[in-house]
């Protein structure tokens, strides 16, 4: 299987959608089960976190957790989520497909058509890595990266970024919608900009076969670098994987300076592993560790070094660009023109409209969570049940947003607004914010 691809599928699950009709087996169930507990002592980057997760899943099991449900799709939801709770660990993941999936290492046509078919949407829906790329007020460059998709198809991206950036006086990276890479590669290429020397970034370390692989940064670049110039990474809760990377890199390399909110908190690179012909499981099978701190951010997220609400932190960086500048300025006129560019950025301080957000129904769900794009999908602004319906209240930039209710871990679009976009494999529903 093409390695690009491998790297995609387990990404991939997040954003497929199945039906099926078919009643699951007591015995199917149990062939199910022991096929992932197998699975996890054999790859999973713990293995005493794999045999506390396989004896967890074996005992729901036994208890009868699992006996009401019949539906395919049910049963892979569930298991995600009990894997979850057992782990803590957001990188694993149970998918169902109602068409079969391949056993060994060679996909179907099928399989091989649709993934391809996938990366093709997701790298022009994400704009081949960079969604925005911009020189602010003071000349500060920007740039927005939601993703790091493979190599050989974003580095012109990437390196078009750079060169309209290239001459600005500081660099702020926004990672608050960054999901995460689809190759291990990419990280190490953009890094290559920011450092004269070659830096040893990240290694992977393998169980199964006893292995690391160390990643660094370029000696050479056939461009100009981004150097003796400060860089700030904006985070959000939402920034996962190979987005926590970059941010837990430059930051361990004292290369940027990090605002905005602790991230997700998911550092191990995950594959996925078939478990029969229609389930499969994406198991984090390398532990990336950072060679200064000898460890990395699983579980607990990067701190920024200035924790600020996400939607407040590219004004942070901004200001915070201009008066690292104004401060090492020895220049009296280009002192004068930084504090007006800081006056006007401070004058243009972002304003937030309060929007009232309401589920009717749903009245037996345990938890409601209001999630969406004034947000960057975070998944920590719970709904308050009052009588027949769900409430909540959230800051929101005047424009057009995005969202989503999650009624017990289930991402719905809102009943009541029949205005929707499709986006990265989803549909949300859209609301205009005057």
């Amino acid at each position: 299987m093409n390695k690009t691809i491998k790297l995609a599928v387990a990404f991939m699950v997040f954003f497929i959608s199945t039906t099926n009709f078919a009643q699951l087996s007591v015995n199917e169930k149990k062939e199910i089960l022991s096929n992932i507990g197998r699975i996890l002592e054999d790859s999973y980057v713990f293995p005493k976190m794999a045999e506390t997760m396989k004896i967890g899943i074996m005992e729901h099991f036994v208890s009868g957790k699992y006996d009401a449900i019949s539906d395919d799709r049910e049963f892979a939801f569930q298991l995600t989520n009990d894997l979850r709770e057992i782990s803590k660990d957001l990188h694993l993941s149970v998918s169902y497909s109602q068409n079969e999936i391949s056993t060994d290492s060679i996909p179907t046509e099928l399989e091989l058509k649709e993934q391809l078919e996938w990366m093709d949407t997701i790298l022009k829906e994400n704009r081949y890595g960079v969604t925005n790329v911009e020189v602010l007020e003071g000349n500060i460059g920007y740039m927005e990266l939601p993703i790091f998709g493979p190599l050989a198809q974003c580095a012109d991206t990437l390196v078009a970024a750079i060169r309209k950036i290239e001459n600005t006086k500081a660099l702020i990276l926004d990672l608050r919608n960054c999901r995460g890479s689809l190759d291990e590669n990419t990280i190490p290429f953009l890094c290559s900009f920011f450092f004269k020397e070659p830096v040893h970034l990240f290694d992977f370390y393998t169980r199964r076969n006893n292995s690391t692989k160390q990643f660094w940064t370029y000696a050479w670049l056939p461009y100009k670098k981004y150097v003796d110039k400060p860089i700030y990474v904006l985070t959000s809760r939402r920034t996962f994987s190979g987005g926590e990377e970059l941010a837990y890199d430059l930051k361990q390399q004292k290369r940027a300076k990090l605002i905005g909110e602790t991230t997700k908190g998911g550092a191990n690179p995950n594959q996925q592993v078939p478990i029969n012909k229609h389930y499969a499981i994406a198991v984090p099978y390398m532990q990336a560790i950072n060679p200064i701190s000898k460890t990395n951010w699983e579980g607990i997220g990067v701190v920024p070094d200035s924790i600020v609400k996400s939607n407040m932190a590219l004004y942070t960086g901004h200001l915070w660009a201009l008066k690292t500048i104004l401060k090492f300025t020895t220049d009296t006129a280009q002192k004068i023109i930084l504090a007006d560019q800081i006056q006007k950025v401070q004058t243009a301080r972002p304003e937030f409209r309060k929007v009232q957000f309401i589920l009717e129904g749903y009245t037996n769900a345990k938890e409601v969570v209001l999630s969406g794009s004034f947000n960057f999908w975070e998944t920590d602004l719970k709904m308050t049940k009052r009588n027949d319906k769900w409430v909540a209240e959230a800051e929101v930039k005047p424009g057009t947003i995005s969202y989503k209710f999650i009624v017990d871990g289930r991402w719905i679009t809102d009943p009541a607004n029949p205005n929707t976009h499709f986006q990265n494999g989803y549909v949300n529903s859209l609301l205009e914010v005057n």
